[in-house]
């Protein structure tokens, strides 16, 4: 609300105005304007904001006034007419009153730390005007999404650390989705408020580009990743006729225009990714293929394997370059997926080998693992959407398959440990208790977002209520609401007194904590009409966060268990289901311990492998993924070198370093994952760099 809502316009009428204190008093306005005090507006903003009374708007208006005569001031700023109304509402308690009076905003020493100093909450956030922008306006939304969408116990659960609201500063949009290109390749790009509209691409390059700019509008629309499925089968019916150097550019494109999009929201490169297949897996084949100018061609998509297998290794030749500086790509991530069927496609041991060298020497390679009858459309740091038969149906007519994760709020589970006291009976409990505070979130957050869906062409979700195929973009009924969790290692350690990777019986308590989890969850979820999978949280930020505060709330307990360096501050909870970071364990054991839980996350889960400077043979790769496919459980595998690059010589070497190893220079930035993708550590949080500094880097042989 302006400010200058407390200053009356000329001809206004005023029912108290003859007993109103003539003051020499100017007020500064929010709309850079100085005009004339006017105790009437105050008196307006009351009844327009709240549910107060008359006679106490009244009342109030004119206390306020007389305060601020007492003040003997010549100017004061709207701000501070609300600040003295909102302690005049507190003092007659009034308390509910204040809260709808409120004003949201930061305080002139926060927006001075936010324009002067980088954010380290999202190391996907550069510094910059629009980073700031983005900053401020995530503190405000923030705010009023704990005071407006969130009931006040929610909100203190949050503030308190017992769980966490994920993007609470883009609180007006879903969290993550997943897209099919064929809505781009069948409808061209048509977006609301467009000034200008596309038709369907005829050639590969002008459809490349507009998933692309597609990608950006989703990006302003959506608060996490946008994934696209089968990248490489849906654009071979484009690429027939066509030679290896121009399959190859066509592959730096895609890429490069991902990777350079650092002019979308708040400077940040759109978080993508690409799912891709080396075969046609069973839900694709038999689709009717759609071409140039979104006609059919009167084939399937089994039948441009070739083209599709040719383009996917174009992307990797790709990747394996790197950038101008020979740095890996931080987006978009490929997603590469395996069925049983990957196996027995001719050419996927060439295949294997190329994308298993590419992960050695950059890094970007994701493993995705599809066993049995799965597909899922994999994105963010490691967020699936599992799919069911009806979206198995769906894959015939592909344009439609668009998922969506509304939100993911997140359980501090080390906290329910310290309170449970070792009492199994209690931790269940609690437990329980707080999966339900979940589901109770997630509640409110869908109320809220279909509320605004419902204003449809004239709402700030317009792009997501548009209807092409006769249905909304944003399939409201498809939507996931996840449950995320933090610290499960801490939470065993504190409760039996070892890690999970210490003893059978620790890791056996980790299982029965998600289990149980899992179970409460699909329990609510049939309740109250949600999806409600669990997903191993990402924790960037939340990690240390909850830390932090658990440090503050419970002194006594958490120092215990807390992983990092408590006199630096460099304090961090092991993150989601992950065994110890420093846990002194091959990382084929990793691999296997870590893949026993991942049945139970329907949403997505993702087992590190840290190379740090090591660089194995491609060949060591390729035989350790395939026996994860056959012998774990393990959902999705990533290895993970570093390395430094060199501001001043240009060159980029592996392992991170303070000094240049080629000229010297210090003015170098470190590169790795921070937790399922890649960025500069510069950029990090001080949890995360504790972490860093735990991590134990394998070598694979």
């Amino acid at each position: 609300m302006k400010a200058i809502e407390y200053l009356r316009e000329p001809g206004e009428v005023y029912s108290d105005e003859k007993e109103s204190t003539e003051l020499s008093l100017f007020v500064r306005t929010s709309d850079e304007e100085i005009k004339k005090w006017d105790r009437g507006k105050i008196y307006d903003a009351l009844m327009r904001e709240t549910t107060i009374s008359e006679d106490a708007a009244s009342i109030v208006a004119r206390e306020v006034e007389k305060l601020i005569s007492n003040l003997e001031l010549d100017i004061v700023t709207a701000p501070l007419i609300r600040e003295l109304t909102n302690a005049k509402l507190v003092e007659y308690g009034l308390a509910k009153i204040r809260k709808q009076h409120t004003r949201l905003g930061v305080p002139l020493y926060d927006a001075r730390q936010i324009i002067m100093n980088p954010n380290k909450e999202n190391a996907n956030v550069p510094h910059g005007p629009e980073a700031t922008n983005l900053t401020l306006s995530e503190r405000i939304k923030k705010e009023f999404a704990l005071l407006e969408v969130f009931s006040q116990d929610m909100a203190d659960a949050h503030m308190k650390g017992d769980i966490h609201l994920h993007d609470l500063g883009m609180v007006d949009r879903p969290y993550c989705s997943g897209q099919s290109i064929e809505y781009v390749k069948k409808f061209g790009l048509n977006l609301p408020n467009a000034i200008s509209i596309a038709k369907p691409a005829k050639h590969p390059e002008v459809l490349i580009e507009q998933i692309i700019k597609f990608s950006a509008a989703l990006q302003g629309h959506f608060a996490g990743a946008i994934g696209w499925d089968a990248v490489n089968i849906f654009l071979a019916p484009y690429l027939e006729g066509i030679d290896d150097g121009r399959m190859k550019q066509l592959a730096q494109i895609l890429i490069f225009e991902f990777a350079q999009q650092a002019v979308a929201r708040g400077g940040q490169s759109i978080f993508s990714d690409l799912n891709l297949y080396w075969e046609i897996p069973n839900h694709f084949v038999g689709v009717p293929a759609i071409g140039p100018k979104g006609l059919f061609t009167g084939q399937n998509y089994e039948d441009y394997i070739d083209e599709s297998q040719r383009f996917l290794s174009s992307l990797f030749d790709v990747y394996l370059e790197g950038d101008a500086l020979g740095r890996p790509f931080f987006f978009p991530k490929p997603n590469v997926h395996m069925t049983e069927k990957f196996f027995s496609t001719e050419g996927h041991e060439e295949f294997l080998q190329k994308i298993s060298h590419v992960a050695s020497e950059k890094g970007n390679t994701y493993f995705v693992f599809d066993r049995g009858n799965t597909a899922k459309i994999s994105e963010c740091c490691r967020l699936a959407f599992k799919l069911e038969k009806g979206d198995l149906d769906d894959a015939k007519t592909p344009w439609k398959m668009r998922y969506s994760a509304m939100q993911n709020v997140t359980v501090n589970l080390p906290r329910i440990a310290y309170e449970s006291h070792q009492d199994d009976g209690k931790l269940f409990e609690i437990l329980r208790e707080r999966v339900g505070l979940v589901a109770q979130a997630h509640l409110q957050k869908r109320e809220f977002i279909t509320k605004l869906l419902g204003m449809g062409k004239q709402g700030p979700l317009a792009l997501l209520t548009m209807k092409f195929d006769g249905k909304p973009y944003f399939r409201l009924e498809k939507a996931s609401f996840l449950l995320g969790m933090v610290g499960l290692n801490e939470m065993v350690q504190y409760h039996t007194g070892q890690q999970m990777h210490e003893s059978k019986e620790a890791l056996k308590f980790g299982l029965k904590i998600i289990a149980t989890m899992k179970t409460e969850a699909e329990k609510l979820g049939n309740e109250h009409g949600l999806k409600m999978p669990l997903e191993q949280t990402p924790a960037e930020s939340t990690a240390y966060r909850f830390a932090r505060l658990d440090m503050k709330y419970y002194p006594l307990q958490a120092p215990t268990v807390i992983r990092g360096n408590k006199s630096t501050g460099e304090v961090y909870y092991t993150n989601s289901t992950y065994l110890n970071v420093g846990a002194p364990i091959s990382a084929i054991e990793r691999v296997k311990m870590e893949g026993l839980v991942h049945p139970l996350i329907d949403a997505g889960s993702l087992t590190h492998v840290w190379l740090g400077e090591h660089k194995p043979p491609a060949e060591s790769i390729a035989a350790f993924v395939r026996k994860t496919f056959d012998s774990t459980q393990n959902a999705q595998i990533a290895f993970s070198p570093e390395f430094t690059s060199c501001l001043s010589c240009g060159r980029t070497s592996r392992g991170l370093r303070i000094n240049c190893p080629h000229c010297s220079s210090p003015d170098v930035e470190g590169i790795t994952r921070v937790t399922g993708f890649f960025s500069k550590t510069n950029s990090w949080n001080k949890g995360k760099l504790g972490e860093l500094k735990d991590r134990v880097r394998n070598n694979i042989t």
